[in-house]
């Protein structure tokens, strides 16, 4: 994933679903993030896809987005895909804000690690 989009895709920010009042006053940490992977990859009730796609994708709070990542992309983080590693990205208005790998997460606006 290249960061590149410029705007949301069609559709995307309907795609994000209704924001609880819960979400709302949760601040987007990595241990939020966390629990949000394990829903995603674990099949847990809010789990939606993407109808152009079928990527999966859960939302977080302040508007963000994790979603997983497209296999079917040339990038290593795809490849990491292909062979079964559990990768996700979360975002917010087109910009990535953390990546999580089998569990890892890492916040790319800080570049750390939890």
């Amino acid at each position: 994933m290249c960061g590149c989009w410029k705007k949301e895709p069609r559709g995307f920010r309907e795609l994000r679903g209704p924001v609880t009042k819960e979400a709302e006053s949760e601040e987007l940490t990595p241990g939020v993030i966390l629990v949000a992977f394990e829903k995603l990859f674990g099949g847990g009730r809010g789990v939606r896809k993407f109808a152009r796609s079928g990527l999966r994708h859960v939302s977080l709070p302040d508007n963000a987005v994790l979603i997983e990542q497209n296999p079917k992309k040339q990038s290593e983080w795809a490849e990491l895909a292909r062979k079964g590693h559990r990768v996700a990205w979360a975002m917010r208005d087109g910009q990535y804000l953390a990546r999580v790998v089998d569990g890892e997460v890492v916040m790319l606006d800080e570049r750390r690690q939890f």
